[in-house]
């Protein structure tokens, strides 16, 4: 259960529990980064940095100790579309709770000082996930399957667009989009509704500005494109990645059930074969991502240089297999128990159920309840997988990216295969 409140242009949504000692509070933005200038790319998760680094009634100090230091924990994060902050706290600390994350969101100090400082913090985030094998894999892919759009940037940004953010660029980013009115917040805890909008009436200003999202969709990807980058490592990292569907799709659920079957967990058909049975990795996953107007499907697998033909060779048997053969009932239901059985854990507790308030919302507006979310998955049988299968894994329309001590004449080997299998 649920109730969506209009608090002075902010949409608060409360969904309360019973007898419970903790809960979850998080204020979400509709802003991320497909909506940055290209020149400031990065900007929306260097404001996020600084959201915590102090605001008008508290330091970065008194952020922190007054949520952590009370047995809560607090977070945030920036994705290609939202931006969030949020806290898991104990009941009795609500009052402060929330006074934080409402003053640290919409009363940020942004001190030049802070600001040069944590330029330095994210410059070296940047580096991290660089150096790490298994994120640069996606980078590319991203780029592959996204070319020349927002959606094929990292959010994180790059050294060069990093470097040029100033001051007046955060300000005037932060007073353009992070306005009540662009604001969702969510409460979950065992608390009284009427009470909790009563506090945010008291912390909440009203503001009749609204924020202008301006992104076009991606253009259609046509064509077989490979990226392979070579570095000295143990483990070379391998991505197979297709187009898929949006989150407002008919199909989204169904793209779901696919990636439970072919990669999400250790009954999957990915893990089974390529790890269980030829035992080419410690790792194989796969998984969906769905933005607006646009979505893909990504396996990713860790594995060693020599391995990499032959892994890559079952991957694609088995989309080819997905795409030709019926998957059996019993596999299907077990693949729908799994995802029901994933969201309703999720929403049986307090930051579960604020995450999937706020995801819900901010992307369709509406909030399905798990009745709902169960009457779509009854519907779906073998012949919508199949279906969507055969519009997602076209191999004609497919991006591969490759990281690793491998030889130059990898992407040369990688085509050979594809003609081979495909």
């Amino acid at each position: 259960m649920h109730e969506i409140i209009n608090i002075n242009g902010v949409n608060f949504i409360f969904a309360p529990f019973k007898d419970l000692e903790t809960a979850s509070f998080g204020v979400f933005l509709k802003i991320g980064g497909r909506y940055e200038p290209v020149a400031t790319k990065g900007i929306a998760h260097y404001l996020e940095h600084l959201i915590f680094k102090g605001s008008k009634q508290y330091s970065y100090k008194e952020i922190k100790r007054e949520i952590e230091g009370r047995g809560g924990s607090l977070n945030g994060f920036t994705s290609h579309e939202f931006t969030g902050f949020y806290a898991h706290f104990l009941n009795k600390n609500l009052h402060p709770t929330m006074d934080i994350l409402l003053d640290m969101v919409f009363k940020p100090l942004l001190k030049s000082e802070d600001i040069e400082k944590e330029r330095n913090v994210i410059l070296e985030e940047i580096k991290m996930y660089n150096d790490l094998p298994s994120s640069r894999v996606l980078m590319l892919i991203d780029k592959l399957l996204w070319p020349n759009h927002m959606l094929g940037e990292e959010v994180i940004g790059s050294f060069a667009t990093v470097r040029k953010i100033h001051k007046s660029d955060l300000l005037h980013f932060k007073n353009k989009y992070y306005l009540p009115s662009n604001t969702t917040i969510v409460l979950s805890g065992a608390f009284d509704k009427d009470t909790i909008a009563a506090m945010l009436k008291e912390r909440i200003k009203a503001a009749p500005r609204h924020a202008h999202l301006a992104s076009s969709a991606p253009c259609a990807l046509s064509g077989l494109h490979i990226t392979v980058e070579r570095k000295k490592l143990e483990q070379s990292h391998l991505c197979v990645g297709f187009r898929s569907v949006s989150y407002f799709s008919r199909e989204k659920f169904v793209a779901e059930l696919i990636n439970i079957v072919m990669g999400a967990n250790m009954s999957s058909r990915l893990f089974e074969e390529v790890r269980e049975k030829k035992a080419l990795c410690y790792d194989i996953s796969t998984d969906v991502r769905k933005y607006k107007d646009s979505g893909a499907f990504i396996v990713h697998v860790g594995l060693d240089k020599t391995k990499i033909d032959i892994a890559l060779t079952c991957v694609l048997k088995e989309l080819r297999k997905l795409k030709e053969i019926l998957v059996p009932e019993k596999e299907l239901t077990r693949a729908k128990d799994y995802l029901l059985g994933q969201v309703a854990m999720a929403l049986e507790r307090p930051q579960g159920k604020m995450f999937y308030c706020a995801e819900s919302f901010l992307t369709l507006g509406k909030i399905y309840t798990f009745e709902d979310i169960k009457d779509e998955i009854r519907k779906i049988d073998a012949g919508h997988i199949k279906q969507l299968a055969q519009k997602v894994f076209r191999f004609e329309n497919m991006c591969i990216s490759c990281v690793g001590d491998i030889e130059t004449t990898k992407e040369q080997e990688i085509r050979k295969i594809i003609k081979n299998v495909c």
